[in-house]
């Protein structure tokens, strides 16, 4: 099948009035597309195109269970490991970088698939119906599973309430924010839309790995910091800060051995070099890996108070621009 680029948020600020909008809470996971039905085999599918189906068998296995039966379904949403019912982005790392992932791992890291659209059903394109109606059609579909103790669930809407008792309710559930979407919005793939608005409670932003610096004393042969760039709008990677905290020493040591094999003798920045390297010499590496960070704010000098989150192989490192920090 023609895999679909998923509808992307724009970050923003809660609607000053909800009339017209509606909310959800935004998980911290790994967002996959996954079709199931329809006399063929469940495919899922990362935001950058790439077919993940090995990767979450329990997650194909429920879809499976549920709607294999029926005609062709496409859903959207988050693949993420809870904790106490709240996403741990950190345990769902080890399963987003095994492809086929053991027997044991599925046990010590289970995963959950959170839909919260829905894009085809019963052989009906739903892209071209309002959020509302897609809402409703996913609500029908939901229903179907009560009791069924399956690694799958429905995620929620809310119309009619406040943006900041939204916000507020995501800071209790440690969420990582919310999300506002029009409720007369069409689902638009691969498309950045206003209609969809991100609200984070702490900036988090995609990075591309353009170098690192090695630790200090018995840190000397492991990563101490990454130094991370971005592409502008003319398609030149520039420098964005680095960071040096939020590693485990086990994180270190295979960063270590990943830029290992990356590393190259001159700046990916070209001429734009001097900022990252005001702390020092930078071993640099071929843009080829993205990681997560969170963070105070992004200034022209860089990035304030980074902390690392994790590698993200569902992104690919050209998609990666300034632009959303």
């Amino acid at each position: 099948m023609r895999l679909i680029a998923p509808m992307l948020a724009t970050p923003g600020a809660p609607p000053e009035t909800m009339d017209g909008w509606a909310a959800e809470m935004k998980y911290d996971g790994c967002r996959v597309l996954a079709a199931v039905g329809g006399g063929e085999q469940p495919v899922l599918w990362t935001r950058n195109l790439n077919v993940v189906t090995s990767s979450y068998p329990e997650v194909t296995d429920a879809l499976t269970e549920v709607f294999g039966g029926r005609g062709r379904i496409v859903f959207d949403g988050e693949v993420v490991a809870l904790t106490q019912g709240r996403p741990s982005f950190s345990r769902l790392q080890k399963r987003m970088n095994s492809l086929r992932p053991s027997a044991a791992l599925r046990q010590q890291v289970p995963v959950t698939y959170l839909p919260f659209d829905v894009l085809s059903a019963g052989g009906d394109d739903l892209k071209v119906a309002p959020y509302l109606d897609r809402r409703a059609a996913l609500a029908d579909l939901g229903a179907e599973l009560r009791g069924a103790g399956l690694p799958l669930q429905f995620l929620p809407h809310w119309e009619g309430i406040d943006g900041a008792v939204i916000l507020d309710a995501a800071r209790n559930s440690m969420m990582e924010g919310a999300l506002f979407k029009r409720v007369s919005s069409i689902y638009t793939p691969g498309q950045r839309s206003r209609s969809w608005r991100k609200v984070l409670l702490r900036n988090r932003s995609s990075a591309v790995v353009i170098g690192w610096v090695p630790g200090a004393g018995v840190e000397r042969n492991m990563v101490g910091a990454l130094v991370l760039g971005a592409y502008d709008e003319t398609g030149a990677l520039r420098y964005i800060g680095h960071v040096g905290t939020g590693f485990s020493m086990a994180v270190r040591r295979q960063l270590r051995e990943k830029l290992a094999t990356l590393e190259r003798r001159t700046s990916p920045l070209g001429f734009d070099s001097a900022a990252a390297e005001k702390d020092g010499p930078v071993r640099w590496v071929d843009p080829a890996v993205v990681v997560d960070v969170e963070y105070r704010e992004y200034l022209p000098g860089g990035l304030r108070h980074p902390s690392f989150k994790g590698q993200r192989g569902d992104l690919d490192p050209g998609s990666i621009t300034r632009d959303s920090l």
